[in-house]
Protein backbone atom coordinates (compact mmCIF):
# COMPACT_ATOMS: atom_id res chain seq x y z
CA UNK A 1 0.00 0.00 0.00
CA UNK A 2 1.44 3.62 -1.15
CA UNK A 3 2.24 5.78 2.03
CA UNK A 4 -0.60 8.63 0.34
CA UNK A 5 -3.47 5.69 0.89
CA UNK A 6 -1.83 4.88 4.37
CA UNK A 7 -2.10 8.78 5.18
CA UNK A 8 -5.41 9.08 3.05
CA UNK A 9 -7.10 6.36 5.50
CA UNK A 10 -5.96 7.80 9.31
CA UNK A 11 -7.35 10.44 8.18
CA UNK A 12 -10.57 8.84 6.96
CA UNK A 13 -10.47 6.85 10.61
CA UNK A 14 -10.05 9.50 12.63
CA UNK A 15 -13.07 11.84 10.73
CA UNK A 16 -15.37 9.06 10.72
CA UNK A 17 -14.39 8.43 14.72
CA UNK A 18 -14.77 12.45 15.51
CA UNK A 19 -18.15 12.20 13.24
CA UNK A 20 -19.46 9.15 15.64
CA UNK A 21 -18.09 11.01 18.46
CA UNK A 22 -20.39 14.03 18.15
CA UNK A 23 -23.25 12.22 16.83
CA UNK A 24 -23.51 9.96 19.91
CA UNK A 25 -23.05 13.10 22.43
CA UNK A 26 -26.31 14.49 20.72
CA UNK A 27 -28.38 11.56 20.68
CA UNK A 28 -27.57 12.02 24.50
CA UNK A 29 -28.85 15.22 24.82
CA UNK A 30 -25.82 16.63 26.39
CA UNK A 31 -26.71 19.86 27.21
CA UNK A 32 -23.72 21.76 28.51
CA UNK A 33 -25.45 25.32 29.08
CA UNK A 34 -27.09 26.53 31.72
CA UNK A 35 -30.64 28.33 31.36
CA UNK A 36 -29.49 30.77 34.21
CA UNK A 37 -25.94 31.32 32.31
CA UNK A 38 -26.09 35.23 31.17
CA UNK A 39 -23.97 34.52 28.09
CA UNK A 40 -26.66 32.24 26.20
CA UNK A 41 -26.32 32.67 22.78
CA UNK A 42 -28.47 31.65 19.77
CA UNK A 43 -26.49 27.99 19.80
CA UNK A 44 -27.76 27.09 23.33
CA UNK A 45 -31.34 28.76 22.20
CA UNK A 46 -34.22 26.05 22.63
CA UNK A 47 -35.37 24.38 19.73
CA UNK A 48 -39.18 25.75 20.48
CA UNK A 49 -38.97 29.35 20.76
CA UNK A 50 -42.27 30.84 19.32
CA UNK A 51 -41.96 32.62 15.95
CA UNK A 52 -43.85 35.91 15.86
CA UNK A 53 -43.82 36.38 12.00
CA UNK A 54 -43.12 40.12 11.97
CA UNK A 55 -43.13 42.08 8.99
CA UNK A 56 -40.34 44.18 7.98
CA UNK A 57 -43.11 47.31 8.95
CA UNK A 58 -44.36 45.63 11.67
CA UNK A 59 -40.76 45.39 12.92
CA UNK A 60 -39.87 49.45 12.02
CA UNK A 61 -42.89 50.54 13.97
CA UNK A 62 -42.26 48.83 16.73
CA UNK A 63 -38.20 50.02 17.02
CA UNK A 64 -39.40 53.29 16.38
CA UNK A 65 -42.18 53.15 19.11
CA UNK A 66 -39.69 51.69 22.02
CA UNK A 67 -36.79 53.42 20.74
CA UNK A 68 -38.33 57.34 20.70
CA UNK A 69 -39.78 56.35 24.13
CA UNK A 70 -36.56 55.21 26.01
CA UNK A 71 -34.04 58.10 27.80
CA UNK A 72 -31.76 56.20 28.61
CA UNK A 73 -29.63 53.51 26.35
CA UNK A 74 -28.96 50.80 28.14
CA UNK A 75 -25.93 48.52 27.22
CA UNK A 76 -25.68 45.23 26.95
CA UNK A 77 -24.48 43.06 30.10
CA UNK A 78 -20.79 41.51 29.76
CA UNK A 79 -21.53 37.88 28.46
CA UNK A 80 -24.52 38.50 27.37
CA UNK A 81 -25.66 38.40 23.18
CA UNK A 82 -29.07 39.40 22.06
CA UNK A 83 -30.34 36.57 19.73
CA UNK A 84 -33.37 34.75 19.03
CA UNK A 85 -33.94 31.83 22.20
CA UNK A 86 -31.34 33.57 24.40
CA UNK A 87 -32.23 33.51 27.81
CA UNK A 88 -32.50 37.24 29.05
CA UNK A 89 -30.37 37.57 32.75
CA UNK A 90 -32.68 38.88 35.74
CA UNK A 91 -30.33 42.51 35.22
CA UNK A 92 -31.96 43.50 32.42
CA UNK A 93 -35.38 45.02 33.18
CA UNK A 94 -37.95 43.92 31.07
CA UNK A 95 -41.21 46.63 30.45
CA UNK A 96 -44.79 45.44 29.03
CA UNK A 97 -45.17 46.38 25.14
CA UNK A 98 -46.54 49.74 24.53
CA UNK A 99 -50.36 49.87 23.87
CA UNK A 100 -49.46 51.17 20.25
CA UNK A 101 -47.84 48.21 19.56
CA UNK A 102 -50.00 45.69 20.70
CA UNK A 103 -53.06 47.58 18.96
CA UNK A 104 -50.65 47.37 15.76
CA UNK A 105 -49.71 43.58 16.39
CA UNK A 106 -52.06 42.25 18.78
CA UNK A 107 -50.06 38.44 18.95
CA UNK A 108 -47.57 40.64 20.86
CA UNK A 109 -49.92 40.93 24.03
CA UNK A 110 -48.96 38.31 26.39
CA UNK A 111 -44.68 39.30 25.19
CA UNK A 112 -42.56 42.47 27.46
CA UNK A 113 -39.48 44.29 26.36
CA UNK A 114 -35.91 44.92 26.54
CA UNK A 115 -34.06 48.24 24.91
CA UNK A 116 -30.78 46.49 25.33
CA UNK A 117 -27.92 48.23 22.95
CA UNK A 118 -29.79 50.18 20.38
CA UNK A 119 -32.18 46.44 20.07
CA UNK A 120 -35.51 46.06 20.80
CA UNK A 121 -35.84 42.48 22.49
CA UNK A 122 -39.35 41.10 23.02
CA UNK A 123 -39.61 38.40 25.52
CA UNK A 124 -41.58 36.07 26.67
CA UNK A 125 -41.49 36.69 30.14
CA UNK A 126 -41.99 33.47 32.20
CA UNK A 127 -38.99 31.91 30.95
CA UNK A 128 -36.81 35.23 30.07
CA UNK A 129 -36.39 34.07 26.77
CA UNK A 130 -36.00 36.24 22.92
CA UNK A 131 -37.87 35.40 20.90
CA UNK A 132 -37.82 38.62 18.48
CA UNK A 133 -34.71 41.27 17.99
CA UNK A 134 -35.28 44.15 16.06
CA UNK A 135 -32.65 46.83 15.48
Amino acid sequence: MSRSVRRFGSVAAVLLAAAIAVGYADAQGEDKSSKDSPAATAADAPRDVPSLELSQSQREAIYQSISNRQAKKDTAPIGFRAAVGAHVPDSIKLEPLPKAVVELVPKTVDYEYAFVANQVLIVEPRSRTVVEVIH
